[in-house]
């Protein structure tokens, strides 16, 4: 469970745009390395996320509560809404 976001100390992941980045992009080289961002995209409820792969542009959702529910990911604990997502869309469903 992700902590409630608290203005006084005023973390949350999915305000962070370069955290979201980064926990996309260590999902994508665990997967498939060939893969890159192309650009990213933060709405009120979800990161859109377009991939290249192999000459194809991806577009992944990821939503917000995926995200907040992954703001330990750097000790491994992600979301499995998050994880879903990304190896889904890089075996091309």
């Amino acid at each position: 469970m992700s902590p409630p976001f608290n203005r006084l100390d005023g973390y949350n992941i999915f305000d962070d745009k370069g955290e979201v980045k980064r926990l996309v992009e260590s999902l994508i080289q665990d997967r498939d390395p060939d893969v890159t961002i192309e650009s990213m995209r933060k709405m009120d409820y979800a990161y859109l996320f377009n991939l290249f792969q192999r000459g194809k542009t991806i577009e992944v959702e990821l939503p917000r509560a995926g995200i907040e529910e992954s703001w330990e990911w750097r000790k491994g604990k992600i979301d499995e809404t998050v994880i879903k997502r990304i190896t889904d869309a890089l075996i091309g469903r």
